[in-house]
């Protein structure tokens, strides 16, 4: 087994586990509804409905994941070499309103600078939104397609479902070329999330999981950005107030790599 076989495969285990244990807390508020208990009737459809949509999603992303993992699947060389000529000192990467399986990177004058839009597994779009809404987000997995200014399609973003989480991030050709793998600092008990390629890690965001600061760096310690979560702009508060998300604070404004903008957007969709 490859490396990428051996994780998806950890994955599987993982998403099967969690959407079983969810599938069946759906089922005591299922009773509630069945049992049309006063005063709680209301409350078991809505939780119903949550438990039930994630843990089924769970259990069908297990199941792709496991028939993927029997599959040669293994790291490839990312050779995508676009990249954003200049950004402004401060941007907003936010999930626009009522849609949270689309979410963009803004100036603060609102033009966007790139996009990612969740491949939904449902085609009919009432469906679609009732899902969207209807669904523990830190909790069920999903899978994105990361495009440019243009519209061009540069990566897939794969985040894993379930208690642990963990993102790939494939070329627009299919193949793996990043994951993530989490660690904490030993000292300060802050979280590392790292971008592997291949054996190195490329890029790493550090910093307090509860407050949601995390600093951005490049393989060699270089700092890059500054995220802050749930962080409004003052200049744009009108524009960004509904728009969860990240405040980007860029400390290198020239050049920047598109694999950085894609563990950004991997980082928002963790905390959508």
């Amino acid at each position: 087994m490859s490396l990428v076989q051996q994780m998806i495969y950890q994955d599987t285990k993982r998403q099967l586990l969690a959407g079983g244990l969810l599938s069946l807390i759906s089922l005591v508020f299922f009773m509630g509804i069945v049992t049309f208990i006063p005063g709680s009737f209301i409350i078991s459809i809505v939780y119903f409905a949550v438990f039930a949509i994630t843990g089924i999603g769970l259990l069908k992303t297990g199941y792709d994941d496991l028939q993927k993992s029997k599959t040669t699947l293994d790291l490839e060389q990312d050779r995508t070499q676009e990249v954003l000529d200049r950004v402004p000192a401060r941007m907003y990467m936010g999930q626009k309103p009522i849609k949270s399986f689309q979410a963009g990177l803004f100036d603060m004058d609102g033009e966007s600078y790139g996009e990612i839009h969740e491949q939904m597994q449902w085609k009919h779009k009432l469906f679609t939104m009732f899902t969207a809404l209807f669904s523990y987000d830190q909790l069920r997995p999903a899978g994105f397609t990361f495009t440019n200014q243009d519209g061009e399609s540069l990566y897939r973003i794969e985040k894993k479902g379930g208690f642990k989480w963990r993102g790939y991030i494939q070329h627009k050709d299919g193949a793996y070329v990043a994951y993530t793998k989490d660690t904490k600092n030993k000292t300060t008990g802050k979280r590392i999330t790292r971008y592997i390629e291949s054996d190195q890690c490329r890029w790493s965001a550090e910093g307090d999981e509860f407050i949601g600061h995390f600093t951005v760096k490049d393989s060699k310690g270089e700092v890059w950005a500054v995220i802050k979560r749930g962080a409004i702009p003052t200049e744009a508060a009108d524009r960004f107030e509904r728009m969860p998300g990240y405040l980007i604070e860029w400390k290198i404004r020239d050049d920047i790599p598109s694999s950085l903008l894609a563990f950004l957007f991997l980082l928002h969709s963790r905390e959508r």
